[in-house]
């Protein structure tokens, strides 16, 4: 006892005391400190700390978890960004890092003779002999800003008179001819009429071959496509090149069942076209879609591929349909005309094609959103329709009738504000003809009746 004593000295302990309370000091001290211990303020102290070891334990769990995924994201980020590229080579194109778009900036200050109008992305735009009201009613205000926007209305404005003259090219002393909207509507009868923009591919777009690129070669016992009876193409070979004189040769070909000796406008390679050798205006054959069936199918190259229609390219067949393809699903054709077009035997289609390559980059389309009710032409009558989807330059049109649907390129005659902006033009020039008036013409027994002189480039039908 006296050893504890001494090893638990206290100043101003009495040692006697421990003989009169009966209890050593260090008894003392345990019987303080279980009392302490089991105080309610120390047991709630001692419960809150737990608790928060636990929250810290937690915490550091989660960190951990949240690197994790910071990580593995990164790590998606750069596995994406190589398929991405990979797509890219895959389909001939060069990845960039910024969008070729914003690098042309510095043209911003030049003239333009027509209007251009981002085609997704405008809600209130001017059209041709209309204004689209906009969507929300505007308050006035005293600010600058307001006579700025005048300022630019009143500019757009005469735009729009240029770009009437653009599209009609009337005669020399000839009036002003009304608007193809003005033409068409009727007193007492609300104008809905969907805005006709003028929409402007990149300027370094090609509408020839490139002189660089040399004509691939053609050897007999090669894989190539060749055209059939049925307009259709069909996988051969190539078993024998006869000349015909002047530089011209036919090509015998091989199908599964069958020969044919075609010219070198009707072969195509059997392999997918580089980038650089295609443009707007080029021969090609593609995959033809229509529903579940897909056929190999002679066409041109209307669009190549950009950021607004998602790197595809733009594809109007022989047949006046209209198609987003991309270049796996292209195959060039090997002794193309050096007027691509007139290997179109629908007169109309040829002639729209010829019309189209000649006015590009400028294109007139409509302005249509998701939504939107139109009227479309199908076998000579006009029927009143729906705008189910819009896909760059092709609107998918459902027919209120019948719940048919239907892509069509924007720029068609087929829909209402283009023919009438056609028809405008043509009653103009027609004015010198003795008291005849153009309306749209009788289809009759055609075959074809949704294609005429006002219906080219008709659609891709979705069955």
């Amino acid at each position: 006892m006296m050893e504890s004593n001494e090893g638990m000295e206290v100043d101003g302990w009495d040692p006697t005391l421990e003989d009169e309370l009966g209890v050593s000091l260090d008894d003392l001290k345990k019987w303080i400190e279980e009392a302490v211990e089991q105080s309610e303020a120390v047991q709630k102290k001692k419960a809150q700390l737990i608790e928060l070891e636990e929250w810290v334990e937690q915490k550091e769990k989660e960190e951990a978890k949240t690197e994790k995924l910071l990580n593995d994201a990164s790590q998606s980020m750069l596995e994406c960004e190589k398929l991405v590229k990979a797509a890219y080579r895959n389909n001939g194109l060069v990845y960039r890092e910024s969008s070729s778009e914003d690098e042309g900036g510095g043209r911003r200050g030049q003239p333009s003779e027509v209007i251009e109008i981002d085609d997704d992305e405008d809600d209130d735009v001017i059209a041709v002999g209309c204004l689209v009201p906009p969507s929300k009613t505007l308050t006035p205000t005293k600010d600058t800003t307001l006579k700025d926007a005048s300022a630019v209305l009143q500019k757009t404005t005469q735009q729009v008179q240029k770009l009437v003259q653009i599209v009609t090219k009337p005669s020399i002393g000839s009036p002003l001819i009304r608007t193809a909207v003005q033409s068409a509507a009727q007193p007492g009868v609300q104008n809905s009429t969907p805005a006709i923009f003028v929409s402007q591919a990149p300027s370094q777009t090609m509408t020839q071959p490139n002189p660089n690129i040399k004509e691939d070669e053609l050897k007999v016992g090669m894989n190539i496509l060749g055209k059939k009876r049925t307009k259709t193409w069909h996988k051969g070979s190539l078993v024998a090149i006869n000349p015909v004189g002047n530089g011209v040769f036919k090509y015998k070909v091989r199908f599964d069942k069958g020969k044919s000796l075609l010219s070198g406008n009707h072969v195509a390679f059997d392999y997918n076209p580089t980038l650089e050798s295609l443009y707007v205006g080029a021969r090609v054959v593609a995959k033809y879609k229509d529903g579940n069936l897909v056929w190999l199918y002679a066409g041109i190259v209307a669009e190549m591929p950009n950021n607004k229609n998602r790197m595809r390219f733009l594809i109007f067949f022989d047949d006046g349909y209209a198609s987003y393809v991309i270049l796996p699903e292209l195959y060039p054709v090997c002794r193309p005309l050096k007027r691509t077009w007139e290997d179109i035997e629908d007169a109309s289609c040829r002639d729209f094609i010829e019309e189209y390559i000649s006015a590009y980059p400028s294109r007139p389309m409509v302005l249509l959103k998701v939504g939107q009710i139109i009227k479309t032409e199908w076998e000579g009558t006009w029927w009143k329709s729906k705008v189910e989807e819009v896909d760059s330059s092709l609107v998918k049109i459902l027919f209120l009738d019948d719940k048919r649907s239907e892509w069509i390129y924007r720029g068609s005659t087929r829909l209402e504000p283009m023919f009438n902006l056609k028809l405008a033009s043509a009653n103009t020039h027609e004015k010198k003809l003795a008291g005849h008036q153009r309306t749209r013409p009788n289809m009759g027994n055609n075959t074809q009746p949704y294609r005429s002189a006002f219906t080219q480039i008709c659609s891709f039908s979705v069955l």
